[in-house]
C-alpha cells in the first residue's frame, strides 16, 4: 500500500543520515487497523438525516451492520477499496440504533469496534407520513389515473418531499408532479398512459426534514397495472355518451345532463369509484327541491358529486338535460357501464358552457396544460 510505501522510505532516509542510535519503531507496530463509526458511541438527539459512516484505516472492512431496537436492518455499500461504508438510508426519529463493524488489519489481525446512538426525539404532533398511496397496491386502472400521494400533516419543504417520492414504469413514461394542495400531490403522464405499463410507486418519507419541526415518518409501496384504452365521451348539446375502447366504438348511449345553472362541466375527468345503492338527496349539493332518488349503479368523476348513473326516475333522458350536473341514463344503459368501466378511465365532456378549472375537486389534473404541470404548483397558487 502507498502508506507503507512511504513510511519504508522514511526509514532509509533517516538511517542514512542519522547518527545510528536513533531505533524507530517497526512498520508492523502500525498496521493494526483504525475504525471510525458516525455517529459516535452514546450520541443521543441525531438528526434522522444524518448519515451512518464507517472509516477504516491501515487495513480492510470486512462486514458492517446496523440496525433499529426492533432489529430491522439499515444496508448500505463499501467504497471500492474497502475502507469506507456508508449507510444508504436515513435514520427514523425515536430510535435506538447499533452500529458493528468488523475489519482485518494490514498485519492480518482481526478488529472489531461497536457503536451505540440515539435519534432525536420528535413528537407524535411533528411526525409526518402518508396516508395514502393511489392506487391501491394490485389493482389494475384506466389510462386517465393519476398517482396521488396523500400526507396526515401540511408539507412546508414541499421540494424536499418529493425526493421521497419516485415512480418507476415498465417502459419509459414523461411525467411529474404537482401540488393539488399542501397535504396532497398527484403524479401524472404527459400523454395517458400506456396500455399494459407497469408502475411502481414508492415514498420513503423516514428521517427526512419537511420543515417547521416535522419530520418524516413513514415508508410505503404501491405497484399497479394500466389496463386496456378506453374513453368516455359525453357531448351536452347531443346528449349522448359514447364509448370507444381501442380505437373503436363500442356503445352509444342516450343521456341527460346538468340543467341551466346545475351543467355538466366540460372537459377530462376521470372515473373515481364505483358504487352501488346510491343515494341522491336535496341536502347533499343544496338544491332548492326536495327530493331523496336512489341509482343502482353510480360511477363517481368529481369530488364535487359528478356521477355516470342510472335514473330511472328521469323520462327526458336523451330529449332534454334536466339533472343537477350528473349524467343520467337508463338502469339498463348504465348496468353495462358499471360492468365495462374500471377506475382511471377518462370522462371527457363537450358541448357545456361550464368548464372544470378547480384543481381541488379531484381529479382535475388533465385540464392543466402540461407546461404548468411541470412547474410543479409547489407554490400552491394554482388552488
Amino acid at each position: 500500500m502507498r502508506a507503507a510505501a512511504l513510511v519504508g522510505a522514511c526509514v532509509l532516509a533517516l538511517t542514512a543520515c542519522g547518527d545510528g542510535d536513533d531505533k524507530l519503531a517497526p512498520v508492523s507496530a502500525r498496521s493494526s487497523m483504525g475504525l471510525a463509526i458516525y455517529p459516535s458511541y452514546d450520541a443521543t438527539g441525531v438528526k434522522p438525516d444524518s448519515t451512518v459512516t464507517v472509516n477504516g484505516t491501515y487495513g480492510r472492512l470486512d462486514e458492517v451492520q446496523v440496525f433499529d431496537s426492533e432489529g430491522t436492518v439499515i444496508s448500505g455499500a463499501f467504497s471500492e477499496d474497502r475502507s469506507a461504508w456508508v449507510a444508504g438510508r436515513r435514520l427514523a426519529p425515536n430510535e435506538q440504533y447499533t452500529v458493528i463493524a468488523r475489519g482485518t488489519s494490514e498485519n492480518g489481525s482481526a478488529v472489531s469496534q461497536t457503536s451505540k446512538f440515539s435519534t432525536l426525539q420528535v413528537a407524535a404532533k411533528n411526525q409526518t407520513g402518508s396516508t395514502l398511496i393511489s392506487p391501491p397496491d394490485g389493482s389494475t386502472v384506466g389510462i386517465a389515473q393519476p398517482v396521488v400521494v396523500a400526507f396526515n400533516h401540511n408539507i412546508v419543504n414541499r421540494e424536499a418531499a418529493l425526493q421521497a417520492l419516485t415512480v418507476e414504469t415498465s417502459e419509459e413514461v414523461e411525467g411529474g408532479w404537482y401540488w393539488i394542495d399542501a397535504r396532497e400531490v398527484h403524479w401524472r403522464p404527459k400523454e395517458y398512459w400506456p396500455t399494459g405499463t407497469k408502475v411502481t410507486v414508492t415514498e420513503n418519507l423516514v428521517g427526512m426534514d419537511l420543515g417547521d419541526g416535522e419530520w418524516g415518518v413513514s415508508r410505503r409501496e404501491n405497484s399497479f397495472t394500466v389496463g386496456r384504452e378506453q374513453f368516455i365521451k359525453v357531448d351536452v348539446k347531443r346528449r349522448e355518451l359514447t364509448v370507444v375502447r381501442n380505437g373503436k366504438t363500442i356503445k352509444r348511449v342516450d343521456v341527460s345532463t346538468g340543467k341551466p345553472g346545475w351543467e355538466t362541466r366540460n372537459g377530462i375527468k376521470v372515473i373515481m369509484d364505483k358504487e352501488l345503492g346510491k343515494i341522491w338527496t336535496n341536502d347533499a349539493i343544496d338544491a332548492p327541491e326536495n327530493y331523496r332518488l336512489r341509482s343502482s349503479y353510480a360511477l363517481r368523476m368529481t369530488n364535487s358529486g359528478e356521477f355516470l348513473h342510472d335514473a330511472t326516475w328521469n323520462g327526458r333522458i336523451g330529449s332534454a338535460n334536466t339533472s343537477h350536473g350528473c349524467v343520467g341514463m337508463s338502469l339498463s344503459d348504465m348496468r353495462w357501464m358499471f360492468s365495462n368501466t374500471i377506475i382511471g378511465d377518462p370522462v371527457v365532456t363537450i358541448g357545456s358552457p361550464k368548464k372544470f378549472t378547480e384543481i381541488w375537486n379531484r381529479y382535475q389534473d388533465w385540464n392543466v396544460d402540461w407546461d404548468q404541470w411541470e412547474t410543479g404548483n409547489f407554490d400552491l397558487s394554482d388552488g
